[in-house]
């Protein structure tokens, strides 16, 4: 049974970050295209495309929050595997436990704090001038990114509980 819930929490897990991937493709494109428009605007008319520095200041964060996730459930952060191959399979699955839960409760004071900076800001109205854009909805890609990369953890340490992690 719990066997089952861990396959089917992997599966919703795999959907979001799914997702997400290709959020982050939208938003890759969308910054090609605006850069190219602020070169070319830039060097050829010379009109450059207000607020593309801003811009580009929360797309790019937001390509490396919302793509944790995805990169956590691929299992394609640096992982140092010199030692770790060793171990009989109990010490290696122990030690998959505690980094998981040591990472997991990264990500989830990150939310945390995300969330409430969010909270804040959309409390006092701050803007981004140059772009009229209130400063909460980027800084909302934080506690976004964090909850998927929590969701992703925690269905990594349920597989590790219950024996269905992968050995990569």
């Amino acid at each position: 049974m719990a066997k089952k819930i861990v396959s089917t929490l992997d599966k919703a897990a795999g959907k979001i970050c799914g997702a997400m991937q290709w959020l982050c493709v939208v938003i890759l494109f969308g910054m090609m295209l605006l850069g190219t428009g602020d070169v070319l605007g830039r060097y050829l008319l010379n009109k450059p495309i207000t607020g593309t520095y801003e811009t580009f200041g929360f797309l790019l964060p937001a390509l490396v929050l919302l793509g944790l996730g995805y990169t956590q459930a691929a299992r394609a952060h640096v992982r140092i595997e010199l030692v770790i191959t060793r171990m009989p399979p109990r010490l290696r699955n122990a030690v998959g436990i505690f980094t998981t839960v040591i990472a997991l409760g990264i990500a989830c004071l990150i939310f945390w704090q995300g969330l409430g900076l969010s909270i804040k800001y959309w409390h006092l109205g701050k803007m981004i001038d140059t772009i009229h854009l209130p400063i909460y909805i980027p800084q909302l890609v934080v506690p976004i990114g964090a909850l998927a990369l929590s969701f992703v953890l925690l269905v990594q340490l349920l597989e590790y509980i219950t024996g269905q992690a992968q050995r990569s």
